[in-house]
């Protein structure tokens, strides 16, 4: 027998499961083995100490401890949703009030909107009037050059 399989069966003899051949077999290696017979006595010697001490007393608080545990445990499982905390009339006033919030943003945009149309245009912008080939430029001094350069060309829609 080799000492992986005699460790195995030292296990199942302290159960006392082993046929008679397989125990005589182990008793057989023990005799011979240095090493599986310093094991056994350790072994021996636990289940000794396993069998013959009194159990400690549990604690009082043991039970409420482990159930509040239990409950934590619980609660960070329940998946968050962000309008629970609104509850009862609240969140049906949050309901009501989403609607008329994005009709107020529709109109604000609208009304941005139709406003900026009618805006000047900012000072770097130039004016060119492609049916006499000039250029007004207006504010912006330093881009003369350049739109009168871009009026001189020939507009795609004159042909």
């Amino acid at each position: 027998m080799r000492c992986e399989q005699a460790r195995k069966h030292m296990s199942l003899m302290l159960d006392e499961v082993l046929t008679q051949e397989q125990r005589m077999e182990l008793e057989q290696h023990l005799r011979e083995c240095v090493g599986c017979r310093a094991e056994w006595r350790l072994l021996k010697t636990v289940q000794h100490a396993m069998t013959t001490t009194v159990p400690a007393p549990l604690p009082y608080d043991l039970v409420p401890v482990v159930m509040e545990r239990v409950r934590a445990i619980e609660r960070e499982k329940l998946p968050r949703r962000l309008w629970l905390p609104l509850a009862g009339r609240w969140r049906w006033l949050a309901l009501a009030a989403a609607p008329v919030l994005l009709t107020l943003a529709f109109l604000a945009t609208h009304l941005w909107q139709s406003s900026s149309a009618t805006a000047t245009p900012p000072p770097s912008v130039y004016w060119s009037a492609h049916a006499t080939n000039a250029a007004v430029v207006t504010i912006a001094p330093e881009t003369a050059p350049i739109s009168l350069a871009l009026s001189s060309l020939p507009y795609a829609g004159d042909e």
